[in-house]
């Protein structure tokens, strides 16, 4: 009997140890390096966990003896979380800096998928706490470690596009914008460890669509290129977009307009610039004809507009033949409205009117828009229904192009499109480049040949404003206006020539920053190259306006000039003025213009003057021409 049951005792160990072995290699835990990057990759339970995130195994230890880890271990480790975000928080403040990011990858372990830790912390490191020290050098380092720390959250939350979103930010922003942006673009581009590491843990920052004019990592392709990979997880993976989809789809081609910009404050003025110009232009093409789902709840491309136009056009026309003596009436009865000069203006062909008659059709578009509805009540019973169906056909294109505009204007898109071909012309080639030479010159007190730069950079600048009045309300126009402010004073005179190129170009800065600026001026401003292609601008503006009489007058904050003298009594040498480089606009959210109400006895105030259509198509809504700001670095909360 004993015999028999030891007997049993043995198949049964036998037969458990058999089954121990493909557990064990099923299960066998993967094997990682410090950095968390997977060595060896384990049993397929293993696998599985890393491929579905269900383990957290990977992530580092909890010191054994803190009150985090008896917390934890008892199930409360958002009580062990919170408590470690105040500590980080009472480290941040005291400035301990080796134990906030101690602190802070303690809160990693206990909450690996909670995106906002990593985002947060990230944001804490490189904007809050790189601040606090004089050395950019060292401001620069604390960057990094905000970007480290989001490619280590990234391990953990592979299909949560907010962590390459957040990434594209930081490269781009941070190093782009910060006061800083000169010397942390220079130790960028030229940080080869850096590079090397990020290669290894995240991303190849050598690709080829990441290169600058040097050949180098530029950071604002960095970032796009984090932003690409977040566009490929929601086409792949069917990930969700960490932002609205036009806020999210935006950002590709808004950091290839920023790297152009970028480029050109630092002296790529010719082909170069020309070449991420393009690549800019084919970027918010490519942007400008996705399909986006909006709040409204309908899909919009926001190349469709002329073609919305078009058909809104189409319907309008239907209506009117419909309703015939109807609709005449309350054409005349609107017409009653105008004034003498905006009906005189209207009976002008759109390409011989001169700037006052330009304005006053704009004005008395808004007059004559009617509301099909009030029309509809005027018909016979007998002729409503049809009539209400084709104003209900109007109203739904006026709708649709009414969101098409909203969400163009949130992102200034109009402008941008118009910004990325204008900078592309042989005209703004020549003005950025003798400008900015112009400005070396004076550096090193080579006034004589600074002179005769700037004097080739007026013409160019007249020319390219003339054909895209939209680039005199940028920033680069404030850097035209600072540099004609330079060469006056170096001309000792307190008048600008007669014969100066630039002088409508400040007339009109004049009348636009003034409280003379009205939306019909800024629909034309917008509208000019597509509606009137080939006519100059300034001169047209100018035209026959009583605008035109009105001398230039130097701004009243300006150091007085030196008064003139006889050449016997003029200094021999010229001490030449410091340049001072452009001051990069502090990020602010996109806002919706808002325009002064006119002065002009010629303007009247309308309601909303909109985006002017093509000559004969309709009009469409929300006229805006200033250049999106990118909004401001994520606040925590």
């Amino acid at each position: 009997m004993n015999i028999v049951a030891l007997r049993r005792q043995l198949i049964y160990i036998l037969a458990m140890v058999a089954l121990l072995v493909p557990l064990y290699v099923m299960g066998k835990p993967s094997v990682r390096n410090k950095d968390g990057s997977e060595n060896q990759r384990g049993g397929t339970l293993a696998q599985l966990r890393s491929k579905y995130d269900l383990g957290q195994g990977d992530l580092g230890d909890i010191d054994p003896a803190s009150e985090s880890m008896r917390l934890a271990t008892l199930g409360l480790r958002g009580v062990a979380a919170t408590i470690l975000w105040q500590r980080a928080e009472y480290y941040k403040k005291e400035k301990y800096w080796d134990r906030l990011s101690a602190t802070l990858n303690q809160i990693a372990v206990l909450q690996p998928h909670f995106v906002k830790v990593w985002e947060f912390q990230s944001h804490n490191l490189s904007y809050n706490i790189s601040v606090e020290f004089d050395d950019y050098r060292q401001r620069y380092q604390w960057v990094k470690r905000g970007i480290e720390y989001l490619v280590k959250g990234s391990k953990y939350n592979k299909h949560r596009t907010e962590m390459p979103y957040e990434l594209g930010w930081f490269f781009g922003n941070k190093m782009g914008v910060a006061d800083e942006k000169k010397q942390f673009r220079e130790l960028y581009r030229n940080d080869k460890n850096f590079h090397a590491e990020m290669a290894k843990t995240s991303m190849d920052l050598n690709n080829a669509d990441g290169l600058g004019p040097d050949s180098k990592p530029d950071n604002w392709l960095s970032g796009r290129l984090y932003y690409e990979r977040a566009y490929e997880m929601v086409k792949k993976e069917n990930a969700r977009p960490a932002r609205s989809p036009l806020m999210f789809y935006r950002m590709s081609s808004s950091w290839l307009t920023k790297y152009a910009e970028g480029i050109q404050a630092e002296g790529y003025l010719d082909n170069p610039a020309r070449v991420a110009w393009r690549r800019a232009a084919a970027g918010i093409k490519a942007f400008g004809d996705m399909t986006i789902q909006t709040t409204f709840g309908d899909e919009i491309t926001l190349n469709i507009i002329d073609q919305a136009n078009q058909d809104l056009l189409k319907a309008e026309k239907e209506f009117q033949t419909h309703c015939g003596e109807a609709y005449q009436k309350a054409v005349a009865d609107r017409r009653s409205q105008l004034t003498k000069e905006q009906l005189a203006a209207i009976e002008v062909e759109d390409f011989e009117r001169n700037f006052d008659e330009l304005m006053l059709a704009e004005q008395a578009r808004s007059v004559l828009a009617i509301d099909p509805k009030e029309v509809v009540n005027t018909l016979p019973s007998g002729l409503q229904v049809k009539a209400f169906q084709l104003a209900e056909k109007v109203r739904i294109a006026q709708e649709y192009i009414q969101h098409v505009e909203v969400y163009r204007n949130q992102i200034n898109y109009a402008y941008w499109k118009t910004r990325c071909d204008a900078e592309q012309e042989d005209s703004a080639i020549t003005a950025r480049t003798n400008m900015y030479a112009a400005n070396q010159l004076l550096d090193k007190g080579d006034l004589d040949v600074a002179l005769e730069k700037y004097d080739v950079a007026w013409l160019a600048w007249n020319e390219l404003f003339n054909k895209f009045p939209s680039m005199m309300i940028d920033d680069a126009a404030d850097d035209v206006a600072d540099a004609i402010d330079r060469y006056r004073r170096l001309l000792e005179t307190p008048d600008l020539p007669k014969d100066f190129p630039l002088l409508s170009f400040l007339k009109f800065r004049e009348i636009n920053e003034g409280n003379m600026a009205d939306p019909a001026l800024m629909s034309l401003v917008a509208d000019w190259p597509k509606r009137h292609p080939g006519r100059d601008f300034l001169t047209e503006m100018l035209k026959k306006s009583a605008l035109a009489e009105k001398p230039y007058t130097p701004p009243n904050d300006e150091p007085p000039l030196p008064s003139k003298k006889p050449l016997s009594e003029q200094p021999a040498v010229i001490q030449p003025i410091p340049q001072t480089p452009p001051v990069e606009p502090t990020p602010q959210a996109p806002t919706e213009p808002v325009s002064p109400k006119s002065e002009t006895p010629l303007q009247v105030a309308t309601p909303d003057a909109g985006t002017p259509p093509e000559p004969g198509a309709a009009k469409s809504q929300g006229p805006t021409v200033t250049p999106p700001d990118e909004g401001s670095p994520p606040t925590p909360k």
